[in-house]
């Protein structure tokens, strides 16, 4: 009898063994939608970034609000300039303003007067001016700024000989994405954080993409001739 149930209990646990590695064996399904890109007033509306509001524009000309997001789509565009860049003008000390306002070479017109005499004859001046906080030249742009303007390029030119294209990828999924996009002649890679989207300019064309959505593998070949939109997402 011992025997018996011994045998039972070794093939119920050798049943149950094999079904949770088939479950465990099973992959996760993704879930893929592609669409073309069109922006609504209401995305315009509701949205802080330039190549939203953009699109709308170019999407919808003569539309009753195209003013009011143009000021918008400026403001967006300007508010990254760095204050940095800027000169800034410190107050004198009063120490400072009494020394300026007590040279006598000041109130002296003959020294305001363009210099073509001897400079041997003269002695040496020195002019006190307002410290400027930072002369340095301004720093290039960075890769969002030209990413940015290479965006806005691309959205406002109505050639369609145009050779780009763009992709927005849409990441659903609670794991950050790391997208390989790999063509003949092109290769890219585009990170996406999770719960969060990202973008990037290509040379139209066939592609691959491939990334690993959490531990779900994605391949998936485009044929990108047209702005598109990819949402990536694991089925529940």
């Amino acid at each position: 009898m011992k025997k018996i149930l011994l045998l039972i209990l070794m093939c119920l646990f050798t049943l149950g063994f094999s079904q949770k590695k088939k479950r465990a064996a099973k992959p996760k399904a993704i879930v893929e939608k592609e669409t073309a890109i069109i922006y609504t007033e209401s995305d315009a509306e509701n949205t802080q970034e330039a190549r939203i509001i953009a699109g709308f524009l170019k999407q919808n000309p003569g539309h009753a609000k195209t003013d009011y997001f143009k000021r918008k789509l400026i403001a967006i565009i300007t508010a990254d300039n760095s204050p940095e860049a800027k000169p800034v003008i410190k107050p004198l000390s009063k120490n400072e303003i009494a020394k300026i306002t007590s040279n006598n070479e000041l109130n002296n017109s003959k020294t305001l007067a363009s210099n073509t005499a001897n400079t041997s004859s003269n002695t040496a001046r020195t002019v006190n001016y307002a410290s400027v906080g930072n002369t340095s030249k301004k720093a290039g742009p960075s890769e969002k700024d030209k990413k940015t303007a290479s965006m806005l390029t691309h959205l406002f030119n109505n050639d369609p000989m145009d050779k780009e294209a763009y992709i927005n990828i849409k990441n659903r999924s609670r794991c950050n994405l790391i997208v390989k996009i790999s063509g003949l002649k092109k290769y890219y890679n585009l990170e996406v954080p999770a719960n969060g989207q990202n973008y990037l300019l290509v040379e139209k064309g066939e592609y691959i993409l491939t990334t690993m959505v959490c531990d779900a593998k994605y391949s998936s070949l485009k044929k990108i001739n047209k702005d598109i939109e990819i949402e990536l997402n694991l089925r529940d």
